[in-house]
């Protein structure tokens, strides 16, 4: 499938504001679903937003129907996601969650889960599934980027445990993070433990 110009315009745009919002130079992976039907760009940049730690997004997503909209346009979106430099297996849990959105499975809404993403890669740890956020803990907000039709923007990857997912159910997500936030937790740490 070739890209259209418009298409070629808004990538660009997306790139950029990574470049800008990120500052260190980006390194560009694709990934390929196991179907072989669809890849995915997935945009590194380590020591972002400091030393010690790796930022991620997709680059790609926003052209996936999302079933919202701001201001009468598609308000279609992209991942991102912060962890630990040590870690070696962050992208490809951004590249699950895209494949899933790309093939339908799945629409990107502010503090939606992604259950049982995280077993895939680890099936031993306390997290288990992907509670989407607005984007944190960076320099620069990556905001929004406003095209002809459509308007783009960024769901950051947060990772919680059966718990904390058990505990968000009943309680709502605002307490889940005022729980978070109480506990200190180390959000870059995909091996944390349980705050429940």
């Amino acid at each position: 499938m070739g890209q259209t110009y418009s298409d070629m315009i808004q990538k660009n745009l997306v790139l950029q504001r990574l470049k800008k919002v990120f500052e260190n130079p980006l390194q560009n992976i694709t990934f390929t679903s196991d179907d072989e039907q669809v890849s995915i760009e997935i945009i590194k940049c380590p020591d972002s937003p400091f030393e010690g730690v790796t930022s991620y997004s997709t680059l790609g997503v926003y052209r996936c129907e999302n079933l919202l909209t701001a201001d009468d346009k598609e308000l279609n979106i992209e991942f991102m996601g912060i962890c630990d430099s040590k870690n070696n297996w962050f992208d490809g849990l951004l590249s699950t969650c895209a494949f899933a959105m790309i093939k339908g499975k799945v629409r990107a809404h502010p503090y939606e889960v992604y259950k049982n993403i995280v077993p895939l890669y680890q099936p031993n740890i306390d997290m288990k599934h992907i509670l989407l956020i607005p984007p944190f803990s960076l320099n620069h907000e990556l905001g929004v980027i406003e095209t002809d039709d459509r308007v783009i923007t960024w769901l950051m990857l947060n990772p919680i445990s059966e718990n904390e997912y058990a505990y968000m159910s009943e309680n709502g997500y605002e307490k889940l993070l005022d729980a978070f936030v109480r506990a200190n937790i180390d959000i870059y740490d995909l091996y944390r433990k349980s705050i429940f």
